[in-house]
């Protein structure tokens, strides 16, 4: 479990999270949050905050914010984390050893 820092320091979402030298996206909805990895799943390329979606420069392809999925294109999903807050932390199951 990768410690996110202090709950209460999250107060804008998107939050933009750095795990070693790996970049996520920190969204909340319905009082749960979730961590989305920033690399596209089609193209590999580094997803950005696009306002209200997440997009790909490298295809334009957009993924919606509370769940991942793509909204432009086919059946794609950012890949995702489930994250838990523990004594005013948060905390994500991120297998980092899978990004090296």
């Amino acid at each position: 479990m990768e410690d996110l820092g202090a709950e209460s320091k999250f107060t804008k979402f998107p939050a933009v999270v750095h795990l070693g030298d790996w970049s996520f996206f920190l969204v909340q909805s319905k009082g749960r949050y979730k961590l989305f990895s920033n690399i596209c799943p089609h193209a590999g390329s580094e997803v950005v905050d696009w306002g209200t979606t997440f997009m790909c420069p490298s295809h334009g392809w957009r993924f919606e914010q509370d769940g991942g999925e793509c909204i432009n294109g086919p059946i794609a999903r950012m890949m995702a984390y489930e994250v838990t807050a523990r004594n005013g932390h948060l905390f994500a199951d991120v297998p980092l050893e899978e990004f090296a």
